[in-house]
């Protein structure tokens, strides 16, 4: 296989426009149909920049390839062949991994699931860090990427639900709404692409740009980007979850390619991803849990001391794997450390307060409101539980208007209508209108359809109209397209 570019005309004549604007036989490598070639490397450096003078327009893609599926029947196949304890085992570390890293000694017990562990290893599912030089099966492993998730702990949290109390807290603004923001930010920055001064803030003519992009007529009149508290904060988020990343020589703001991966999936997958990366890794195994037991309690309260009592009968290693010492079952320990008996006092000595970390995390990320011995879901909570009504429907107008109320869009799907679309008006409902420079951007790295799609399964109903306005924009952006990357055989 080879990777060269691939220039395609949408009509053979455009050759001849294309030839009347720069030589552009001495620059193709060949031919591969009546609206196709291949050009070589100089047609980016000596060729582009002269269409472009002379007004032809290069839409200029990557090709995109979607990764190679294993074989997954074979994988489930080798996981559902595996004895019972190495079942055990590979769940446990499943659940106790980070970016697919687990150390042993949080997951198994070194010696009492020694066999487990080798068998999971000779099967490929687990491989040793080249890096780590802890001897043992007490050592970091890194999880096959491709394994099926594991099976869910069987939770029943019907007792701990009452109703909501007065003295619950107030909720802190949570995730799912400043998902949104990202979003939204993300795709205005990938348009205006603004430029931080040597000080720090944004500067003010960038500033007002964006503020044009995102329908804030304070932000687009005073430039002022630090005088407004909900788009630092979300500008804080991308930078901090890495999602935009900073030129250091031009001081340009650029969106980094893991930005749709943070915001994939549905509004409740994307929360979850954002708040295991805002909550200790050690914490994890205990998220989907209370996640659990947030999606039981829907619109009303759960008693925290049932939810323990929960927990500790129905899933009492969810946190801590137990380890059979000296006659009976310890808590994990390094060499030389005092062994903890894995009894009741250490339960409420470390997996209890380990619980109450783990809310105390989940208030101040707005996902839960607390009030003594209570706790309840915000509405990002029940957002995260995934336990919010069906969303509502957009409204899309013949004249290229779009009306989105709140909690109509995920986070991957406002990012992508705010790339395809300029925001007339930003507040509880927002207005957006399609713009044919932003389909034309939006074409570089996806296909017309996908646009189409996203309308079709949001809106009520898409007018013709719009769909032959969309088509007739697409057609013209991509007249002339340079695609580069594409793999050939040689």
């Amino acid at each position: 296989m080879r990777a060269v570019s691939i220039l395609e005309v949408v009509d053979p004549s455009v050759w001849d426009e294309i030839a009347a604007a720069v030589p552009i036989e001495v620059h193709l490598e060949e031919r591969l149909d009546a609206r196709r070639a291949v050009v070589g490397p100089s047609f980016v450096a000596d060729a582009l920049p002269g269409l472009t003078e002379r007004g032809v327009d290069v839409l200029v893609r990557y090709a995109r390839r979607d990764t190679a599926p294993e074989a997954a029947d074979g994988l489930w196949a080798t996981v559902d062949a595996l004895p019972a304890d190495a079942r055990r085992v590979l769940h446990s570390a499943q659940r106790h991994a980070h970016d697919r890293v687990v150390r042993g000694f949080h997951a198994w017990d070194p010696m009492g699931d020694a066999d487990a562990v080798r068998t999971l290893h000779a099967a490929g599912l687990l491989t040793r860090d080249p890096e780590d030089p802890t001897p043992g099966w007490a050592a970091r492993f890194h999880l096959h990427a491709d394994l099926p998730e594991p099976p869910s702990w069987a939770l029943d949290f019907d007792e701990a639900v009452m109703e909501e109390t007065d003295d619950l807290s107030a909720a802190l603004p949570g995730p799912a709404v400043l998902l949104q923001d990202m979003a939204g930010l993300a795709a205005a920055i990938g348009a205006t692409a603004p430029k931080r001064t040597h000080a720090g803030p944004l500067a003010r003519a960038d500033a007002r740009r964006l503020g044009r992009r995102l329908g804030v007529p304070d932000l687009a009149r005073d430039g002022l980007f630090e005088a407004h508290p909900r788009w630092v904060r979300a500008l804080h988020g991308l930078e901090i979850l890495g999602a935009v990343g900073i030129d250091p020589i031009q001081r340009l703001l650029f969106l980094d390619l893991g930005v749709e991966d943070l915001l994939g999936g549905t509004t409740a997958e994307a929360v979850d991803r954002l708040v295991r990366r805002l909550v200790p890794w050690d914490l994890h195994p205990l998220l989907d849990a209370l996640r659990r037991a947030l999606a039981t309690a829907g619109d009303q309260a759960l008693d925290e001391a049932i939810v323990l009592e929960a927990l500790h009968d129905q899933a009492r290693e969810l946190l801590f794997p137990a380890w059979a010492r000296g006659g009976g079952p310890v808590y994990p320990h390094v060499d030389g450390e005092d062994a903890r008996p894995y009894d009741e006092d250490g339960w409420d000595r470390v997996e209890a307060r380990l619980v109450e970390k783990t809310l105390d995390a989940l208030l101040r990320l707005g996902l839960i409101r607390r009030a003594p011995g209570i706790f309840a879901a915000t509405d990002d909570g029940r957002a995260w539980a995934d336990v919010v009504p069906s969303p509502p429907t957009l409204w899309c107008g013949s004249d290229l208007e779009l009306v989105v109320p709140p909690g109509a869009l995920t986070p991957w799907e406002r990012f992508q209508l705010e790339r395809l679309t300029t925001c007339l008006a930003r507040d509880v409902v927002d207005r957006h209108r399609l713009d044919r420079g932003a389909l034309t951007a939006w074409l570089a790295t996806h296909d017309l359809a996908e646009a189409v799609a996203l309308l079709e399964r949001r809106c009520l109903a898409v007018p013709t109209s719009v769909i032959e306005t969309l088509a007739r924009w697409g057609r013209s952006a991509q007249r002339v397209v340079l695609t580069r990357g594409v793999l050939l055989d040689p």
